[in-house]
C-alpha cells in the first residue's frame, strides 16, 4: 500500500474542524443508579482489598512497560479505563491514540484539535469480564457466531507488547506499538492450533495506521477469519452515510443472521433508518463514512477483502443514534499452512467534505 502523506493542519483550520470536540458527557441513568445496592461491611472490606491488589498489580505492570518500552513524549503506558494497562501514542502534530492491552483494543483516536473519532459504548465495561464494547475490537479466529464464542477470543485476552518505536524524521516522529498474541492453553481448548498474531498500530501525522499479521507457528494447517470491528462516532445515525459500496454483493444478516440472503447494493450511499448488518463481499480498498458533521472518515485497506456495516438501531436504545460500525473484515476463511502468514493493513484519516 502506498504510504499516505499528510501535513499537520494549521491551528486556524483546526479551530474550524467540523468534527465535534471531545465526547458528550452523558448523565448517569437514574434507573442504573437504583440498581446499585449496598453491601455488607465485610464484603466492602474484601472488595477494597481486592481493588487495591489489582491497582497495585496494574501500577507495577505500567511502570515496567514504561521502563522497557516508553519513549519520551511519544509512547507512554498508563493505567487507563478501569485501571487497564493502556499504551498512549502521541504525534508531534497533536494527534493521539490509546490502546488497551486487554483485547488489543484501540479505545481512542483523536485529531490534533482534540476531536474524538472512535466511539466507546456507555455500557462498555473495563474489568475483563467481557470484551470492550467500542473502539476497535479485534475479531479472531472467528467472525460472528460459530463453534466458539462470538467473534473468537482475541478481544478478551491480554496482548503482549513486543516493541515500540518513534522513528526520527526531519520534522516529526511516528509513534508505533507492536502487540502480539500467541496460542495458550485457553485458546487451544477452542482453537487447537499454534499461531502468532502481530498487530501494529501507529500514527502518521493525523492518520491512524494498523498492520495485522497472522502466522501459523504449528505443524498443521488451520483456517481463520478476522476483522477490525471499528466503532465510529457520528453526529446522528440518520445523518450518517457510507460511500463506496455501490455495485457490490452483500449478505443481509438482518433478514437471517445464520443464513443471510445475498443482495446487490444499488445505492450510492448506505444510510440508516433501521437496523443494518451487511457484509459487503470483495469490497474496494477505499470506503468513506460521512459522520454527518461536514467531515468523513476515509478508510483505505490492503488485503481486508470485505467491509461490514452495522447499526444495532433500537436494540441499543441508549446509544444507537451516536455511532455506527464500518469494519474491515476477512469473512471467508483463510487457509494457512505451517510457517505461512497472512497480512492485512488499514489506514484511517479524517477529511473535510
Amino acid at each position: 500500500m502506498a504510504r499516505v502523506q499528510i501535513q499537520c493542519q494549521t491551528q486556524a483550520k483546526l479551530a474550524s474542524h467540523p468534527l465535534r470536540v471531545n465526547s458528550i458527557i452523558r448523565p448517569t441513568s437514574s434507573a442504573r443508579v437504583a440498581l446499585i445496592k449496598p453491601v455488607s461491611a465485610l464484603r466492602c472490606k474484601s472488595a477494597i482489598h481486592s481493588a487495591v491488589n489489582v491497582t497495585a498489580s496494574a501500577a507495577a505492570q505500567v511502570k515496567e512497560l514504561n521502563s522497557k518500552f516508553g519513549i519520551p513524549e511519544r509512547v507512554q503506558f498508563i493505567e487507563g479505563r478501569g485501571g487497564l494497562p493502556t499504551v498512549v501514542l502521541k504525534h508531534a502534530c497533536g494527534s493521539s491514540a490509546e490502546i488497551a492491552l486487554f483485547g488489543g483494543c484501540i479505545l481512542s483516536w483523536k485529531q490534533p484539535s482534540g476531536d474524538e473519532v472512535l466511539y466507546v459504548r456507555p455500557d462498555a465495561v473495563f474489568d475483563k469480564s467481557k470484551p470492550i464494547s467500542g473502539g476497535v475490537p479485534l475479531c479472531f479466529p472467528q467472525f460472528g457466531p460459530g463453534e466458539m464464542q462470538q467473534h473468537g477470543f482475541a478481544r478478551n485476552l491480554d496482548w503482549e507488547v513486543a516493541a515500540t518505536s518513534a522513528d526520527p524524521q526531519p520534522d516529526d516522529r511516528d509513534p508505533e506499538v507492536q502487540l502480539v498474541l500467541t496460542d495458550n492453553e485457553y485458546t487451544r481448548k477452542m482453537f487447537p492450533h499454534a499461531f502468532k498474531v502481530v498487530y501494529s498500530i501507529s500514527l502518521h501525522g493525523e492518520i491512524l495506521k494498523t498492520d495485522w499479521r497472522v502466522i501459523n507457528t504449528g505443524d498443521s494447517t488451520f483456517n481463520f477469519a478476522a476483522a477490525l470491528h471499528t466503532y465510529f462516532e457520528v453526529a446522528a445515525i440518520d445523518k450518517a452515510k457510507v460511500l463506496g459500496l455501490k455495485g457490490l454483493n452483500y449478505l443481509d444478516k438482518v433478514v437471517d443472521a445464520n443464513n443471510p440472503p445475498t443482495k446487490s447494493e444499488s445505492r450510492d450511499a448506505i444510510t440508516f433508518s433501521g437496523p443494518v448488518d451487511s457484509v459487503y463481499l470483495g469490497a474496494r480498498d477505499h470506503v468513506e463514512l460521512d459522520v454527518g458533521t461536514g467531515a468523513a472518515v476515509g478508510i483505505t485497506s490492503n488485503s481486508w477483502s470485505d467491509v461490514v456495516v452495522w447499526s444495532p438501531w433500537t436494540s441499543m436504545e441508549a446509544c444507537y443514534k451516536e455511532f455506527c460500525c464500518v469494519e474491515n473484515a476477512q469473512v471467508a476463511p483463510v487457509e494457512l499452512k505451517p510457517n505461512e502468514d497472512w497480512r492485512a493493513q488499514a489506514e484511517f484519516v479524517v477529511k473535510d467534505l
